[in-house]
């Protein structure tokens, strides 16, 4: 069938995403997310796209903890996320740190400027960039 995709139905706990091959999977997930954060047209929110670019941050930042095989926080924000990938000993890059500062809490439906849009779909492709070049292939 012409655009099938396979999706895992179980939903992993926080930590036990640990193979290559999940952290590929992250990664794909993350890149599928920024393409859709870009997708700007009639009708879409760019509440909706911020969220999305929020996500991509998430999974290319949780691919990367796969990776490096460091254990997932507890709480899953950005913030404790990339802090435990420098308490590892990897370097985070300055534009990821202000992703946490970025998306601080937000709501669906949240008024947002286009401005933060661009900043945020910015941030989303660092992170993805970021992982890629931490996730072996």
């Amino acid at each position: 069938m012409v655009g099938s995709a396979v999706y895992r139905t179980r939903r992993p706990v926080s930590g036990e995403w640990r193979s290559s091959e999940e952290a590929r999977e992250l990664l794909g997930r993350a890149r599928s997310s920024l393409a859709l954060a870009r997708s700007t047209g009639h009708g879409v929110m760019v509440e909706d796209l911020c969220m999305l670019a929020r996500q991509t941050v998430e999974r290319a930042v949780q691919a990367v903890l796969v990776a490096e095989g460091v254990p997932a926080p507890a709480d899953g924000s950005i913030r404790s996320m990339l802090a435990a990938l420098e308490d590892s000993g990897v370097e985070v890059p300055d534009r990821l740190e202000r992703a946490a500062n970025l998306f601080p809490g937000e709501t669906p439906g949240e008024a947002v400027r286009i401005e933060k849009y661009y900043e945020a779909v910015l941030v989303a492709t660092e992170a993805v960039r970021f992982a890629e070049a931490r996730v072996r292939s």
